[in-house]
């Protein structure tokens, strides 16, 4: 790769921007123009990409939610079964 180039990345917000890249740093980051080190599986070549990779992240986060959420049901119904037992 040669620098200077611009690439894609995420903000924490998910609003794809574009930064000017000018140097590597190892073999896993590269250095804006600001001095930000980027991983070099955060920069993306295209907005698109980065959206798209955004978008499959998001999917992801939400997978776990539901099954944290479906993890929480099963022990509320655990819990509403004793305490109905419990009751004389």
């Amino acid at each position: 790769m040669t620098f200077p180039y611009t690439g894609w990345v995420l903000m924490p917000s998910y609003k794809p921007k574009p930064e000017q890249f000018v140097k590597s740093f190892r073999a896993t980051h590269h250095v804006t123009d600001k001095g930000k080190y980027v991983h070099l599986s955060e920069i993306y070549v295209s907005m698109t990409q980065a959206i798209n990779a955004g978008t499959k992240h998001l999917s992801e986060q939400q997978a776990a939610l539901d099954k944290k959420q479906a993890n929480i049901n099963k022990r509320r119904a655990a819990l509403e079964k004793a305490a109905g037992e419990a009751k004389p």
